[in-house]
């Protein structure tokens, strides 16, 4: 979510820059006596600061938006201001999209400071800017209530999506379930149609062959038609459960590190099932997989000694580059954030393992909320694995989330 406001911001930033500078460039076309280009090139500098904080968004490159945003803003206005004596800095609709730019600078990190201290440090600083240019050309100041109200609007999210986060994450395991049930019911769906289907082409048919034969003896040519379609029928795989992953004749799933992670779980006493696509397994190099099965089983032994559940799902899929493997339980959950740090299982089990292999980990949980944990690793057939932790990693006995 804060990912998501930040770039909103700078989607808006862009187009109050992308404004300013057609209006300048308007301004010249209209006025080719005044020197108003060089204007353009302090709207140039700040969007490629913007550029710099949307692709990294740390608290260093946010600042350095707003401190040099603010000093080529103060450029810009003083460049307009002696050109075209007719602007003021409160009613050129110009200088409001410059400040709203640095308005929109855009959130850091999760915590609430991160998102309110920067719009209104970019108000404050627009307006400074902004103010000092006027006062030096001889302009008259004042407050633009347009920018002030866009600093406004920029809190007013961030305080809201504060309050909503916890919500939110309280809120992800059901959803997680919900679309893991969702699934089920669309394969269901499919193997209903799929035996409809063949119960048209066989069953009935065959039916209606019978009743239109002579009586007497079968005909060999309809009898050995039945005794195909009957092989068919008992042949199929009508299992519904998505339990039972690929097939075992393919081996992809019982050699993997995740089924040996299942079954470990299972003589645990869990009931573990597993759906999706455990198929894509095989895109994983062996060391990748092997990180990938002692994570799962490190998250297997936490949900057996810790959320009070004798039931886990897990789900595997694959997509963009990436296997995926969810890990769901509808138990005691917990918060993440109080966990004693001299707990390793989660924190060097699970994340170690699998960012060693370039992969990350997702967590959501919360106390009496149940917990999901999403393990993403990428399917390259080769990847270079950091030393990760190794220890015993036999199924522990006292290890914690």
């Amino acid at each position: 979510m804060s990912a998501g406001i930040a770039r909103a911001s700078h989607v808006i930033a862009a187009a109050c820059l992308l404004g300013a500078t057609a209006a300048t460039v308007m301004q010249q076309a209209v006025a080719p006596a005044r020197v108003i280009w060089p204007a353009l090139l302090p709207l140039v500098l700040i969007g490629l600061l913007l550029l710099a904080v949307d692709r990294h968004r740390s608290r260093l490159w946010v600042g350095a938006y707003l401190v040099l945003g603010a000093a080529l803003a103060y450029l810009y206005a003083a460049i307009c201001l002696v050109q075209v004596p007719v602007l003021t800095t409160s009613g050129a609709w110009v200088f409001t999209m410059l400040k709203v730019a640095l308005v929109m600078s855009g959130a850091v990190g999760v915590r609430p400071v991160g998102a309110i201290l920067p719009p209104i440090a970019g108000y404050v600083l627009g307006e400074a800017s902004m103010g000092l240019a006027a006062v030096e050309t001889g302009k008259p100041v004042g407050l633009d209530i347009t920018a002030a109200l866009a600093a406004v609007l920029v809190v007013v999210v961030a305080v809201a999506t504060t309050l909503s986060r916890p919500a939110a994450r309280n809120a992800q395991p059901a959803l997680h379930r919900a679309a893991r049930d969702e699934r089920i019911a669309e394969l269901r769906s499919q193997v209903e149609a799929r035996a409809a289907a063949l119960l048209h082409d066989t069953v009935l048919s065959d039916l209606a062959a019978i009743a239109s034969a002579p009586t007497g003896r079968i005909a060999p040519g309809l009898a050995e038609r039945l005794t195909g379609d009957l092989e068919v029928i008992i042949g199929q795989d009508w299992s519904d459960t998505p339990s039972q992953g690929p097939s075992p004749d393919t081996g992809e799933w019982a050699a993997s590190g995740l089924a040996q992670a299942v079954e470990d779980g299972r003589a645990l006493g869990l009931d573990v099932t597993v759906s999706g696509d455990p198929s894509s397994l095989a895109a994983l190099s062996r060391s990748v997989d092997d990180m990938l099965g002692l994570a799962v089983r490190q998250l297997l032994v936490n949900v057996h000694k810790h959320s009070g559940e004798r039931e886990a799902e897990v789900v595997v899929y694959a997509g963009a580059g990436m296997v995926s493997v969810m890990v769901i339980d509808a138990g005691r959950g917990f918060d993440e954030a109080a966990t004693a740090r001299d707990r390793f299982g989660l924190r060097t089990s699970v994340r170690s393992r699998i960012e060693s292999v370039g992969g990350r980990v997702q967590v959501w949980s919360a106390p009496g909320r149940g917990t999901s944990v999403l393990l993403q690793v990428p399917d390259e057939s080769a990847v270079e694995v950091a030393p990760a932790p190794t220890g015993n990693d036999s199924v522990p006995s006292g290890d914690q989330r």
